[in-house]
């Protein structure tokens, strides 16, 4: 499986990709979410804030899994 984003440039023609989309759906070939514009792009984790969850982690239990991976963008 291959996600692909698609952004729409011209915003008269975005009712049509919608469409399209919807009826690619529908024939079970795709599966695809509307996001909000306003959702800003995942920035990975810089190498010291990696580091830092490493020697916190070291102390003790302080992330769950799932923190953990929200943090690093994963």
């Amino acid at each position: 499986m291959k996600t692909f984003h698609i952004e729409v440039i011209k915003e008269s023609e975005q009712e049509l990709i919608k469409q399209v989309l919807a009826s690619l759906k529908q024939k079970g070939m795709i599966d695809f979410k509307e996001t909000s514009a306003h959702v800003a792009e995942s920035v990975p984790a810089s190498d010291e804030q990696v580091q830092e969850i490493i020697e916190e982690a070291e102390l003790a239990p302080f992330y769950s899994e799932k923190e953990a991976k929200n943090i690093l963008n994963l």
